[in-house]
């Protein structure tokens, strides 16, 4: 039989139940097991393939890759530094290598970003990192440069622009004395030291202060001249009006009119005696009687005054005392005094007020003030340095443009025509995962149901005839089994046997050693 002709041996390792040798699958089991379950397949196959190759088709965009080129040329007369007697092969490599990791610096993709205008977030810096690539050529001095975006004009102007930015940085880190970057924070610094000077006036004049400083030191010192006058004032009020009351006390035991003369013609006859006696002596002599008679009336008037009969005698005349009027006079001048300096001392006190109130007013301005003011000072400085700093980086200008011009363009970047797209790779990738998946499962599902009943896959007369098989014929030695498997089977003999064979349906060639797995079939090769 055809299950006995397939028998390869056996072996303690294959042994089955019963006692009986398992035999060995080869490629034609596989292929049989795998057709038993072709429905089994194609479902798992449709089942895993279609999701995966939809997450293929819809994950992995088509990528449009850029390229550009940079030549690096050696400036014989500025080699790169240590490679002195190094060989000019290990500085080109060693040049080559800084230019490459130059270019592919974070510095460089932000400030390509920055040029832009945009903002280096982290995001755009991971995309910009994993989609752009630096190779050198093989042989050559020549950098190639690749970055792969969603479309053609993205990819080549975000490439340009890594590649403009890569120059710029380079020339500032080689070449460049700092001074355009000098310049533009010199711009930078003038321009916030104008406006911190325009907030600093806008704030004077707003408070209506001309210079803030000048006008508190001003303040201070004419509050203190104010409180001092104010002080002198009420010194001079607080005397003037005691002296006024002293003098008004005084003048109280004064009296205000006095006798000021008595008047008598005493004194007026006797010399009215003494002309006319003068007179009458020039026309008469001594001894006349006129004369006698007038000596008498000027003797008489002469004794009365000298005896003091005339004292106090006559017309009697009185008027202001001058003392006192000397006195309420100056009363009055203290009390005007007192007056003047009373008022002086309240107009002193309002000022001194309206002082205390702009140093308070002052005061409280002084911490905006003091921050503008520093705000000021402080950029007007830095304007100042840098100022500093731009010319003497102007200066150091030199010509070395030999490192600068080391690097060119050979090649700009330009939109690409056609976009790399690895979708295909990875639908192929599912088709096959997906096919191995399908077909180890069928294997398996087949050969599991194969072990657990392999005589229901054979009909009710095939299930017969190898019973009896099984029972009458003796297994062939080994080195006929292969001419066995070719010769036809033996007609079995007497009516018994012929009474049980009957015709049965002719499976496919590769389907038939299906049936000899399971304790049948390791029945029948232990007889064989």
């Amino acid at each position: 039989m055809s299950l006995m002709e397939s028998t390869r041996g056996s072996g303690t390792g294959n042994s089955g139940p019963a006692g009986h040798a398992r035999r060995e699958l080869d490629l034609f089991d596989l292929l049989a097991l795998a057709w038993s379950q072709k429905l089994l397949i194609v479902i798992v196959f449709v089942l895993l393939f279609l999701p995966m190759a939809g997450a293929a088709w819809f994950v992995l965009k088509p990528e449009y890759v850029a390229q550009s080129r940079l030549l690096v040329l050696l400036d014989p007369e500025d080699q790169a530094p240590g490679a002195a007697g190094s060989g000019g092969a290990f500085t080109l490599d060693q040049v080559l290598q800084s230019e490459a990791e130059l270019l592919n610096s974070e510095t460089v993709r932000r400030l390509a970003i920055e040029r832009q205008g945009g903002s280096p977030q982290p995001s755009v810096l991971r995309e910009m990192r994993t989609s752009f690539k630096v190779e050198r050529a093989p042989h050559a001095s020549v950098l190639q440069a690749s970055y792969g975006g969603e479309t053609p004009q993205s990819a080549a102007n975000v490439l340009n622009a890594i590649i403009d930015a890569y120059l710029a940085y380079r020339r500032e880190v080689l070449v460049e004395d700092g001074a355009d970057a000098l310049g533009q924070r010199l711009a930078a610094a003038e321009i916030a030291a104008a406006v911190a000077e325009t907030n600093l006036r806008a704030f004077l004049t707003e408070n209506a202060i001309v210079d803030f400083q000048a006008e508190r030191l001003a303040l201070v010192t004419r509050m203190t001249e104010l409180e001092n006058s104010l002080l002198a004032a009420e010194a001079a009020t607080q005397s003037a009006r005691g002296g006024a009351a002293a003098l008004s006390q005084r003048l109280q035991d004064m009296p205000q009119s006095i006798e000021l003369y008595v008047e008598n013609d005493v004194t007026g006859q006797l010399l009215a005696l003494d002309v006319r006696r003068r007179e009458l002596s020039s026309r008469y002599q001594d001894d006349a009687p006129p004369v006698q008679a007038l000596d008498r009336e000027i003797r008489a008037l002469r004794e009365l005054v000298q005896s003091g009969g005339a004292d106090g005698a006559g017309q009697r005349r009185t008027g202001t005392n001058p003392v006192y009027q000397e006195l309420d006079t100056a009363r009055l001048q203290r009390e005007a005094e007192a007056a003047a300096q009373a008022r002086l001392a309240a107009t002193l006190r309002v000022q001194l007020d309206a002082a205390r109130s702009q140093a308070d007013r002052l005061a409280g301005l002084a911490s905006q003030y003091d921050r503008l003011s520093r705000e000021a000072s402080s950029r007007g400085e830095a304007a100042g340095r840098l100022a500093l700093q731009f010319a003497a980086a102007s200066s150091r200008r030199g010509g070395a443009s030999g490192i600068a011009d080391s690097v060119r363009i050979v090649e700009r970047a330009t939109p690409p025509a056609q976009a790399r797209s690895l979708r295909t790779a990875a639908i192929g990738a599912a088709g096959i995962l997906a096919l191995g998946a399908a077909v180890l499962l069928g294997l398996l599902k087949g050969y599991f149901d194969a072990t657990r009943d392999p005589r229901a896959l054979r009909p009710v007369s095939r299930r017969e005839q190898d019973d009896l098989a099984d029972a009458h014929v003796e297994p062939a030695p080994a080195p006929y089994r292969q001419a066995a498997s070719t010769a036809p089977a033996p007609r079995p003999q007497g009516g018994q046997r012929a009474a049980h064979v009957e015709p049965a349906a002719r499976p496919l060639a590769v389907l038939a050693r299906v049936r000899d797995f399971g304790p049948g079939a390791m029945h029948g090769s232990g007889h064989a």
